[in-house]
C-alpha cells in the first residue's frame, strides 16, 4: 500500500490556533438586529439556535478547536484526518492562486447559471475552511471578494433551481464560518441575498416534488441559508427547514428504497447523495437530529451500493446519464481512469463504523486523485473523517463479492476481489426502464472487466447544452423521455449504443415508436433471480417489457463462472412474427470477426466471444457494427461521434412462435 501520509508533519504544522475572534464574539463587534419574534418547537426546537452562535453549519467553534487540536497534537493517531485536512488546504491554495470571479454568465443553452454557482462553492467552501484552520488572511480576502460578487448578482437564477441551491450553500458557508470577521455591510448584503434570492424564491418550487438529485441539492442549499440567517428571518427560515424535512423524507424513500441503489447512476449518486449527507450533517450539527431522514428505507445501504459501483480498472458501472466523465477514450485510446473520489463515503463509514466502505477512497488517496479533484463537497472530508476514528491503516476490505438491489432501477454487481489488479473481475448488470430520470434505453445491458481491461462498456452522456440546443432546433426536447422523444435519436441513449439486445422487426402495428427497434420506454426489466456462490455470480433479468413490441418474452441471465462470463438469452417470438435479433456489445476493443466467433483485443490482451443456439435451425451470424445510428434512421448531424468504440456481436432470427436460447460465452 502506498504511503499517503508523507506530509503529515508538514500538514499538522500548518494548523494554528487561529484568531480569538474565530471562537467567540469579538470585542466591539456590531451585530445586525435580530428578528424579535418567538422561536417555535416543531420538528426541531428552534430555540437552540441562539446558543449556537457562529459557526453552526457542519461545524461549531468547539468542533474547529477539536479538529485543530487533534491534527496538531496527535497527528500519528489521526493520519486520515491529517491527510483530509491537507487535501482541503491544498485545494484552497489552488483557488486562491486562480483568483477567479463569479459572474452572471449562463451556459451555451441559456438555461443554467450552474457553472458560476459551482465555481462559487468550489472556491468558497475550502477557502473558508482554510481561513478557519490557519487564520491566513489571503483565504479570507478571497472569500470576501467572491461573497461580494455573489451578493451583487441580479439573482441566483431560480428558473433552474440547482443554480440557486448551490449558490445559497456557498453564500451560507461564507456568512456563517466568517461571521465575526466579515464587515457589517457585507453581512447585511449576504443576509439580504440569501433571503431574497434563496429563501423567498424557494417557496412552492418544483424541486420539493422531485424524486431525485434536485430535491437533495436544493434542499441542502436552502436549509444552509435558513440556518445561517435564522435569527434574522425566523418565520421563513423555519418554514424552509420544516418543508425541506417533509419533502426530503418523501424523496429519500423514493430514491433509495428498498436496497439503496440510485436510479440516476454513479455520477448523480455523487451529486445527490453528496448533498444529502451535507443536509443531514447540517441538521445534526444545528439540532442534534436528522429527524429520521438518515433512517429512511434503503438509505444506509447505499454506501455499499456505491462501493460496488467502482470497478477494478478505476472506472465505474456507468449506466444511464450517471457515467463518470472520465469514462471516455483518451487521445492514446487508453481506457477508464480512476475518478476523483466520493466524499459522501466518509459519512457512511462514520455512521456505520464500517471501514471497508473506504477501500476505494483509500485507493484514491494513494493515487493522489483527491488532490486533483474539483469536487464541490471535498471540504466535508475532514469534517466526516473526524467522526470515524479510523486510521486508514487497517487494510480492511469488503467480505462480499456480489451485490444486488431492487427499486426504480434494479442492478446487480459482481466484484470478485478487492486487490484492484488483473485477478479482480467485475460485472455490472442493469435493469429498469428507459423513462426514468436521466435514463437510457439500456435495460439488460452489462459492463464487464477482467484481466485489468474493460471489455463491455457504456458511454458517458453527451454535453447537455449542446444536445438541448440541437433538439430544440429540430423541434423537440432533449429531456422528453416519452417514446417519441428525440433523446432516443442519440446513439449513446438508444439500445443500439449499449451492450444489450435490439430487434429489427418491422411491425406495422407499432404506432407509438419512432424506430421499431427501440426499447419501450415504460417497459421495466426486473431481476428474477440472483446467483452468489462459487458456482457462479450474477443475475437473471426478465427483459420482456422493454421488448414487448418485438417478442412474446425475453429473459437474460448474466453469470460469471470462474474465468468465463455467460450471457444466456431466452427469446420467444410472437406467434405471427419472427424475432430478428441483434446481440450487441459496446466495446473499446479491436474486433476480429471469424466464422466461429470473434476475438477482441485491447492492451495486448484478448477476449474470445462465441455463441450457441439451442435450435440447430437457428444460425448465429457473427458481425460487428460501427458505433453509429442505423443508416435508415433520420440524419442527425448533432449526434456525437464515438471514436475508439466498436459494437461486437451477432445476428439471429427466432421463427414465429418458437423459443430459442442463445448462450454467449466471453473467455
Amino acid at each position: 500500500m502506498k504511503n499517503f501520509f508523507l506530509s503529515i508533519a508538514a500538514a499538522a504544522a500548518v494548523i494554528m490556533l487561529g484568531a480569538c475572534n474565530n471562537s467567540g464574539i469579538p470585542k466591539g463587534f456590531t451585530e445586525e438586529p435580530d428578528d424579535p419574534s418567538r422561536d417555535t418547537v416543531l420538528t426541531f426546537d428552534y430555540g437552540k439556535m441562539a446558543a449556537l452562535g457562529h459557526p453552526r453549519l457542519f461545524m461549531t467553534a468547539d468542533d474547529f478547536k477539536d479538529l485543530k487540536a487533534r491534527i496538531k497534537k496527535h497527528p500519528d493517531q489521526n493520519k486520515l484526518l491529517v491527510e483530509g485536512n491537507r487535501i482541503v488546504l491544498a485545494q484552497a491554495e489552488r483557488y486562491v492562486a486562480l483568483d477567479e470571479s463569479i459572474e452572471y454568465k449562463l451556459d451555451a443553452s441559456g438555461k443554467r447559471l450552474l457553472s458560476q454557482s459551482r465555481k462559487a462553492l468550489q472556491r468558497i467552501f475550502p477557502m473558508s475552511y482554510a481561513y478557519k484552520m490557519t487564520g491566513d488572511r489571503r483565504y479570507f480576502d478571497a472569500v470576501v471578494k467572491n461573497l461580494r460578487e455573489i451578493c451583487a448578482l441580479k439573482d441566483w437564477h431560480p428558473s433552474h433551481y440547482l443554480d440557486t441551491g448551490e449558490m445559497a450553500l456557498a453564500a451560507a458557508i461564507a456568512y456563517d464560518w466568517l461571521y465575526y470577521d466579515l464587515p457589517l455591510d457585507l453581512r447585511e448584503a449576504a443576509h439580504k441575498a440569501m433571503a431574497e434570492f434563496g429563501l423567498k424564491t424557494s417557496i412552492g418550487k418544483s424541486y420539493h416534488r422531485a424524486m431525485g438529485n434536485w430535491n437533495q441539492v436544493c434542499n441542502c442549499g436552502t436549509v444552509a441559508a435558513a440556518l445561517a440567517v435564522y435569527e434574522k428571518d425566523k418565520a421563513i427560515s423555519t418554514e424552509i427547514i420544516e418543508t425541506a424535512v417533509k419533502t426530503n423524507m418523501t424523496a429519500q424513500t423514493a430514491i433509495y428504497a428498498p436496497d439503496g441503489n440510485y436510479a440516476e447512476g454513479y455520477g448523480y449518486w455523487s451529486y445527490g447523495t453528496g448533498f444529502e449527507t451535507m443536509l443531514l450533517k447540517l441538521l445534526d450539527t444545528a439540532f442534534g437530529s436528522t429527524a429520521g431522514l438518515a433512517d429512511t428505507e434503503g438509505f444506509m445501504k447505499t454506501g455499499e451500493y456505491m462501493l460496488f459501483m467502482a470497478t477494478p480498472t478505476g472506472g465505474n458501472f456507468s449506466y444511464a446519464d450517471g457515467g463518470s466523465s472520465l469514462i471516455r477514450v483518451n487521445e492514446d485510446n487508453s481506457r477508464p481512469r480512476i475518478a476523483g473520489g466520493m466524499p459522501a463515503m466518509w459519512w457512511f463509514a462514520a455512521q456505520t463504523g464500517d471501514e471497508s466502505l473506504l477501500v476505494n477512497e483509500i485507493r484514491y488517496l494513494n493515487a493522489g486523485l483527491y488532490d486533483k479533484s474539483n469536487s464541490r463537497t471535498i471540504t466535508t472530508i475532514p469534517i466526516f473523517i473526524r467522526e470515524t476514528g479510523f486510521s486508514g491503516e487497517s487494510g480492511k476490505v469488503p467480505s462480499k463479492s456480489f451485490w444486488s438491489g431492487n427499486g426504480k432501477v434494479p442492478v446487480a454487481m459482481v466484484h470478485t476481489g478487492w486487490k484492484f489488479d488483473d485477478t479482480d473481475k467485475y460485472v455490472g448488470i442493469k435493469g429498469g426502464a428507459p423513462n426514468g430520470g436521466h435514463g437510457h434505453m439500456d435495460a439488460g445491458s452489462f459492463v464487464y472487466e477482467s484481466n485489468g481491461v474493460r471489455w463491455s462498456d457504456d458511454l458517458t452522456r453527451p454535453d447537455y447544452a449542446q444536445m438541448e440546443n440541437a433538439t430544440w432546433a429540430a423541434g423537440g426536447d432533449f429531456w422528453d423521455n416519452t417514446q417519441k422523444g428525440l433523446r432516443w435519436d442519440i446513439f449513446r441513449m438508444n439500445n443500439f449504443g449499449h451492450s444489450t439486445l435490439s430487434f429489427m422487426n418491422n411491425d406495422k402495428s407499432v404506432k407509438n415508436k419512432i424506430h421499431v427497434s427501440d426499447q419501450i420506454v415504460s417497459g421495466k426489466a426486473l431481476i428474477e433471480e440472483t446467483y452468489d456462490s462459487a458456482e457462479g455470480y450474477g443475475a437473471k433479468l426478465d427483459i420482456t417489457a422493454p421488448y414487448a413490441d418485438a417478442v412474446a418474452s425475453a429473459h437474460r441471465t448474466i453469470k460469471l463462472v470462474g474465468d468465463q462470463l455467460f450471457v444466456i438469452d431466452e427469446i420467444t417470438a410472437k406467434p405471427r412474427m419472427a424475432a430478428q435479433m441483434q446481440w450487441r456489445m459496446l466495446t473499446p476493443s479491436a474486433v476480429e470477426v471469424k466464422a466461429d466467433g470473434e476475438v477482441l483485443t485491447q492492451k495486448g490482451k484478448t477476449l474470445n466471444l462465441s455463441a450457441e443456439s439451442s435450435d440447430k435451425n437457428v444460425k448465429v451470424k457473427y458481425t460487428s457494427w460501427e458505433p453509429v445510428r442505423p443508416a435508415d434512421w433520420p440524419k442527425r448531424d448533432w449526434d456525437p461521434e464515438n471514436p475508439g468504440y466498436t459494437v461486437a456481436g451477432y445476428t439471429a432470427t427466432v421463427p414465429a412462435g418458437k423459443t430459442v436460447v442463445f448462450t454467449t460465452v466471453l473467455k
